[in-house]
């Protein structure tokens, strides 16, 4: 009987894990775009190790290879800058049969901006039958880094120096806050991001705000044409209220404003071609993920279908089963009586944390990878691997026969047994884990724009330590309390009976455990702010935002939240337990620790 109900819960187990690993992932059929190429992409070649921050740049013969790569998709390209190595990419495109808008990258620093525009003349007159159009800077008064009278004057040279059309880009409603430079340009270059929206939208909504805006900008300027030079979703990085990244998102996206774009005649081009890992540096993980390629230049998905949101799930499965079952095998060595029951509860939690260790180890190393970020990334894997495995094993020995009590204490003077190994890097892996997640909090809270939710991290400790709780307060000896036994401080300790005489209530708890209650309380206070700030919409966002606050306000769809956000508010609550578990106990032993 024993051994049925082990192969049950297994299988029970395997079931489970690949439920989690393959539903999310199943495909999603899509018609194909008309029209069959997309018009234009947005263009940076820059690969991994290479950045225009660092000065790395592409060779030519890369820039080639991703020109051949794009060609049987795209019609044409957008480049950012006339410099840094894409001097050559006139010439390329047009091997390729690729139209170009070429584009001078304007900022602050004016000796650059002479350069960029000398190159720009330069590649315009050179190769006319190549660059259709070209654009003098790129939401340089968004950063603002000109004036509008700067701006203007870098776009008068240009327009005296070559017979493409000429623009400006920027995002749309810094067209309506400086009209005046319509006046100087051939078309206007507006950017449409529902992502980056002051209230994002879904992707579901996401075509029809681009709708409205581009007629909010057509209103505006009659007769002068528009190009929607920026338009796209990320695939991976934080969600903005309704706005959730993720590759079948923009698959999505992108079919549904392609097929908008040929009803309304927009002409468009879509950021961006490939991934820019640099770019984290600036915007976070949802920076460098815009791409239709991957930095590696692999394809993400096709314009024309199914997609599958990560087609790697069958080895994540296969990953998190093997996991288990190795960490299974280790305990069964431990050769302590654990009944059949038991042994059922620690098939179903193995399983469990060694499937969300190893999404957590997958999101991680598809993520930023910048020093800093792999260091955190590094810390918080190491933590929560600490954890898991002092949670299995206090698990293991609390659900084995006896395994559970230790001498009960008499009188205060008498001091619990030194703690074990396992019982230290337990609890004090719990308590990193619980200031990390504070931290990160308030960071999201207070300058959250380009920060990730560390969910994938802190949902092991939030489902490890109260499951191990629950255990050990089901299997506690008599003249425990239940609290007691699902508190950080004697989380991973033999329980012990409570002595006569010791401090009871609320005063006492607290000035015995101040670092876990004051861990504890600041936890539930920032999911409180984290639901405030970023529930439904970002609150920076409407605070900072181009719409008066009231008006904003009534833009935000309150039927889709930020789910993600929401979550790691649940996730702050359930982590917050342990630590304030024992804070209310009417009777608990007095703990050095």
């Amino acid at each position: 009987m024993r051994l049925i109900l082990i192969l049950a819960a297994m299988i029970v187990a395997g079931l489970a894990n690949l439920a989690v690993w393959s539903l999310p992932n199943r495909p999603v059929p899509l018609d194909p775009p008309p029209g069959g190429k997309l018009r234009s992409v947005s263009f940076a070649p820059f690969r991994d190790g290479q950045s225009p921050l660092t000065g790395v740049l592409p060779s030519t013969a890369q820039i080639e290879e991703d020109l051949a790569a794009l060609a049987p998709q795209v019609a044409g390209i957008r480049t950012y800058t006339s410099l840094e190595g894409l001097q050559v990419v006139p010439e390329l495109a047009r091997k390729h049969g690729m139209q170009v808008t070429m584009g001078a990258w304007l900022s602050s620093r004016t000796d650059k901006n002479e350069a960029e525009i000398a190159s720009l003349i330069d590649l315009a007159n050179r190769y006319p039958d190549v660059i259709t159009r070209v654009i003098v800077g790129n939401e340089v008064l968004l950063r603002r880094e000109l004036t509008p009278e700067q701006v203007a004057g870098y776009i008068d040279r240009v327009k005296a120096a070559v017979k493409q059309p000429v623009s400006y880009a920027d995002v749309w409603e810094w067209w309506l806050k400086y009209p005046q430079i319509a006046d100087h340009v051939d078309y206007l270059t507006i950017h449409l991001l529902p992502y980056w929206e002051d209230v994002p939208a879904g992707v579901e909504a996401a075509t029809e705000r681009i709708r409205q805006s581009y007629r909010t900008i057509a209103h505006r300027f009659p007769g002068k044409p528009i190009l929607v030079g920026e338009t796209g979703w990320p695939t991976q990085g934080r969600s903005r209220g309704a706005a959730v990244p993720g590759l079948v998102n923009k698959a999505k996206f992108v079919n549904a404003f392609v097929r908008m774009a040929e009803q309304e005649g927009f002409d468009y081009n879509v950021i961006e071609a490939f991934d820019q890992e640099w770019k984290a540096k600036l915007e976070g993980t949802v920076g460098g993920h815009w791409g239709l390629y991957n930095a590696d230049r692999t394809p993400k998905f096709s314009l024309a279908g199914p997609v599958v949101g990560n087609v790697a799930w069958p080895w994540l499965f296969a990953a998190s089963s093997g996991l288990a079952l190795v960490l299974l095998g280790g305990l069964s060595l431990l050769r302590r009586p654990v009944p059949g029951t038991g042994w059922v509860v620690l098939i179903l939690l193995a399983q469990a944390l060694s499937t969300l260790y190893v999404r957590a180890a997958f999101l991680a190393e598809h993520g930023k990878h910048y020093w800093q970020d792999t260091t955190l990334a590094v810390a918080m894997l190491a933590l929560t691997a600490a954890l898991a495995l002092a949670v299995l094993l206090t698990a293991h020995r609390t659900l084995a026969s006896g395994g559970l009590a230790s001498e009960p204490l008499v009188g205060l003077r008498h001091a619990r047994p030194a703690l074990t190994r396992t019982e230290r890097v337990g609890r004090w892996s719990a308590v990193a884990l619980g200031v990390a997640a504070l931290v990160w909090s308030l960071l999201i809270v207070f300058d959250g724009r380009y920060r990730d939710f560390p969910n994938p991290y802190l949902l092991i400790p939030a489902v490890a330590l109260p499951a191990l709780g629950l255990i050990r307060a089901a299997r506690r000896p008599a003249g425990t309390e239940a609290r007691d036994a699902l508190g950080i401080a004697s989380l991973f300790r033999p329980a012990v009976p409570v002595a006569d005489g010791e401090p009871r209530g609320l005063c006492g708890a607290v000035r015995r455990l101040p670092v876990e209650s004051v861990l504890g309380f600041g936890l539930l206070l920032a999911a409180l702010l984290t639901v405030v700030a970023e529930g439904f919409v970002p609150l920076e966002s409407l605070i900072y935002g181009q719409l008066p606050f009231l008006e904003a306000l009534h833009e935000v769809d309150w039927t889709r939240p930020n789910w993600e956000a929401l979550g790691w508010a649940a996730l702050q609550v359930l982590l917050a337990l342990p630590f304030l578990a024992g804070v209310w106990s009417a009777r608990r032993p007095l703990r050095r620790i």
